[in-house]
């Protein structure tokens, strides 16, 4: 009973912080190889670069994986999945895990796409190495890696150019192992459509195996969530924009309007930073006064012509002046 209790606190544990997550963005839990103890919990906000840059790890040797980070996309709704297979109790294994985790993060930002996280990660690295250290994958693509892996003798990758006599589709298959071969930092894109069971036995695979230095799970934010903080992103960046033209003794514009320079004022000291870009500029907008004005008389003269009549019956010969008929 006690067992079956504990089991219940662990999963109400993990609802509880994805169910949070839910409310301002994605949840992150991440687990780190050799460190053990109580779960560091953050509910301040961390973008997805600073929790990359924490987290990824430079491998010992060519046999071990510095990180891998496992990312469940959206449903067909655009809602978050991860905290819904959390909150349906669809991930077990993932719950048993929870109190090993090194930290779990309840507000994590810029996780709009696994190709953004990816290159997020390639940022982290910075180096000319990076773009091969880091590929994003499937998940069955992670689960034949994390196989060849605890094989002693693994063979190494060919070189496509002594593969002579491939197929078009056997050099892209071979192009495709040789950079699993050489990357040692996995971004895994998982289908919310995903059988949960398998999700759930790969991401504990992942943090029970030796060679995996460091593991994340998080969800793809749901798309009103990236829709907001884009927005939010946008009148930070014109909030600063006004501030510093306050700053430099230049009155900041008016709410919604914009000043446009028609000769050119200030182009030593132009940004686009704050920019508004506007419908229509006032000589495109005198144009089309212009042209409604010049449509509207023309229709005016053209109805007028119309109206102009002339005698209807014409003879040869016209009456004598003078003679009364």
């Amino acid at each position: 009973l006690k067992t079956q209790q504990k089991y219940t606190m662990k999963i109400a544990a993990l609802i509880v912080s994805c169910l949070v997550g839910t409310v301002v963005a994605a949840p992150a839990l991440v687990w780190t190889s050799g460190q053990r103890g109580e779960v560091v919990h953050s509910s301040e906000s961390i973008h997805a670069s600073t929790l990359l840059s924490s987290t990824v790890n430079v491998p010992s040797d060519k046999s071990s994986l510095g990180a891998v980070v496992f990312l469940v996309g959206r449903d067909a709704d655009g809602t978050e999945a991860f905290t819904r297979l959390a909150s349906s109790g669809s991930l077990p294994g993932v719950s048993e895990k929870y109190n090993s985790a090194a930290a779990v993060h309840h507000h994590v930002s810029g996780i709009a796409s696994s190709r953004a996280i990816t290159e997020e990660a390639k940022a982290v690295l910075d180096g000319e190495a990076a773009e091969s250290r880091v590929v994003e994958i499937s998940l069955s693509e992670f689960n034949r890696k994390l196989t060849s892996l605890s094989e002693e003798d693994k063979p190494s990758a060919a070189s496509i150019e002594d593969a002579e006599g491939m197929s078009k589709k056997q050099h892209v298959a071979q192009k495709r192992s040789n950079a699993l071969a050489a990357a040692d930092i996995f971004v895994v894109s998982i289908s919310s459509s995903t059988d949960p069971s398998l999700i759930d036995s790969s991401i504990v695979s992942a943090i029970d195996n030796a060679a995996v230095k460091s593991v994340v799970v998080a969800g793809i934010r749901s798309s009103d969530e990236v829709q907001h903080e884009r927005k939010l992103a946008v009148r930070q960046k014109n909030a600063e924009w006004k501030e510093n033209k306050v700053s430099r003794g230049r009155s900041a514009p008016q709410s919604g309007r914009r000043r446009l320079e028609d000769n050119g004022e200030d182009n030593n000291d132009y940004s686009s930073e704050g920019v508004y870009y506007v419908n229509a500029t006032p000589n495109i907008l005198a144009g089309i006064l212009f042209m409604l004005m010049f449509a509207f008389i023309a229709i005016v003269g053209f109805q007028c012509m119309g109206m102009i009549q002339g005698q209807d019956v014409y003879v040869k010969k016209m009456p004598l002046v003078g003679r009364e008929f």
